[in-house]
């Protein structure tokens, strides 16, 4: 009987359970093909338990084990059993199994390919990414346009911490393929760790530098360690007051956390340093009328900051509410017209329109802009519900 022909066919995406089944192509198993002849004749009953075997692959696959391992007791030079074996112990995620029969298939006929990509993931799935490596690099260069196989490489290399390899392979899986999530978020891990030891190398270079302290003040704040972050930003601006970005997270931080003294203070020293910046002037306004400045000074900084980024809701806000303090109503709309434009889910936009749509008279727009802000207050409330119940769910 003439001998295999490759195949190919998807292995299981359960052992891998962030892998769609799109991501796991190219795995090769091998079936019997009349023009092969590369053997001496096969038995009626090899021929019959191969039979058998492919066609309960997919219904019972631990029957299709046992009339493999019949099939390479009766012909243990048949290379292409141990390839059909091994692919299917590795879907049942029997990989010492795998690797064991898919080892003695390749001693048998080193050729196969399709049996180094199964071996080297089987490897990988056992923990051993370096012992992996070979038989995938193998495979990656016989095939080149195979996503399961660079996939694998990918984790080993990621694995064995060969990060910049590891990025070149799922930078080029993305690339042919920008909806493969699997490899997106593989690359993210990836980007991930190369800059956490790009950042260990700058605190091993200088501890001291403004540039150390910087980093450490920008990790406590990701951390939501204010004090941390705080100190470790005045820091960065002792060892060097010129250091704007240092400055500009310092400023940004009084701000978030409302500690508007200090955070007019720093946005003041940053704007002398980087003038013309729309939102330092804007957020430099907003601290102001927190800290009831005169009217002028908070309007001289919106001014300045809506010429600079004419599209910038929050500066057109500001100003608004200014105007509404001191009875201008009327003034106050145009800017919240256009920051209406720019943002129209944002409900301090509405509340502030339906105050002065109310203040100039305008019933009727005042009590639509009213329903507007209700119905996004209700949206967002709901949000709020669905995530919490989510969460409380995930927890059960």
């Amino acid at each position: 009987m003439p001998l295999m022909k490759v195949q190919r066919i998807l292995p299981s995406s359960a052992h891998f359970p962030c892998l769609s089944r799109a991501a796991l192509l190219g795995a090769a198993i091998l079936v019997p093909d009349r023009g092969a002849s590369s053997q001496s004749a096969i038995s009626p009953r090899v021929q019959t338990l191969y039979q058998q075997a492919h066609d309960e692959q997919a219904s019972a696959p631990e029957r299709a084990v046992t009339d493999y391992r019949e099939i390479l007791r009766l012909a243990p030079t048949l290379g292409a059993a141990y390839n059909n074996l091994g692919r299917l112990l590795y879907n049942l995620n029997r990989f010492q199994e795998a690797s064991d029969v898919l080892t003695a298939g390749l001693r048998v006929d080193p050729s196969m390919t399709p049996a180094e990509a199964m071996l080297g993931a089987s490897l990988l799935q056992l923990g051993n990414a370096a012992a992996s490596l070979p038989h995938l690099h193998t495979a990656a260069g016989a095939m080149p346009d195979d996503r399961f196989v660079h996939t694998m490489l990918a984790r080993a290399l990621l694995e064995v911490d060969d990060l910049p390899q590891a990025a070149t392979e799922l930078q080029a899986l993305t690339q042919s393929d920008p909806q493969d999530q699997v490899s997106w978020y593989l690359l993210g891990k990836v980007e991930l760790q190369l800059s956490q030891q790009s950042l260990a190398r700058v605190q091993q270079i200088n501890p001291n530098s403004p540039l150390a302290h910087q980093m450490q003040g920008e990790i406590m704040e990701s951390m939501n360690n204010t004090p941390g972050a705080i100190t470790e930003y005045k820091k960065a601006l002792a060892a060097s007051s010129q250091n704007v970005a240092a400055l500009e997270h310092l400023s940004n931080l009084y701000w978030n956390t409302g500690d508007w003294q200090h955070a007019r203070e720093s946005l003041t020293t940053y704007l002398s340093l980087v003038p013309g910046n729309c939102n330092a002037h804007w957020k430099l306004s907003r601290s102001l009328n927190e800290l009831s400045a005169p009217d002028d000074d908070v309007l001289a900084q919106t001014k300045l900051a809506i010429e600079l980024c004419p599209n910038l809701p929050e500066a057109r806000v500001e100003r608004a509410r200014v105007f509404l303090r001191s009875g201008r109503a009327a003034e106050a709309l145009p800017d919240l017209k256009a920051a209406e434009v720019i943002a129209p889910d944002e409900t301090s936009v509405q509340a502030l329109l339906a105050r002065a749509y109310s203040a100039t008279g305008d019933a009727g727009k005042a009590a639509s802009a009213n329903a507007r802000f209700l119905d996004l207050q209700q949206r967002q409330h709901a949000a709020k519900e669905r995530h919490a119940a989510e969460v409380t769910d995930a927890n059960h």
